[in-house]
């Protein structure tokens, strides 16, 4: 303390004009330290960033070939469908013609026995319009 009281006392407008520009100075140099630093931390966030930028880049090229691949796989999914929805549709038509054929037969033999309309009606569940004819050429 006793530097300081010397040097004021010696010339104290000039020393307090000195102790001033060293403030001054010595803020400068705070700043400019603070700009470098603020500028190397700017350039290492700008290089992560780009390569995040990057890394999501190579994400979203992923992605649309995951989601043109799961289109193809789509289609390919329809494509089956449709064929097993005809399959279905194949196999009802076989059963259904199978049961009228096998109902036809009934009935063709029901009326070589000479059952009636009635009769041959209530056992195969034909309609009496169906079992007509078949009387009409089969009958006795």
């Amino acid at each position: 303390m006793g530097f300081l009281s010397k040097i004021i006392e010696n010339d104290p407008f000039g020393s307090l004009s000195k102790i001033i520009v060293l403030f001054l100075i010595i803020s400068l140099i705070a700043v400019v330290g603070a700009f470098f630093y603020d500028f190397i931390k700017n350039k290492k966030n700008e290089r992560k960033v780009s390569i995040l930028e990057r890394a999501i880049k190579d994400l979203i090229e992923e992605f649309r070939s995951l989601e043109l691949s799961l289109s193809e796989q789509k289609k390919i999914l329809n494509d089956y469908k449709y064929t097993l929805e005809r399959l279905d549709q194949e196999i009802s038509r076989l059963a259904d013609s199978s049961k009228e054929e096998s109902n036809i037969t009934n009935a063709i033999r029901m009326a070589n026995q000479g059952k009636s309309i009635e009769e041959i009606s209530q056992l195969t569940g034909m309609s009496k319009e169906e079992i007509e004819p078949i009387i009409k050429f089969h009958g006795k």
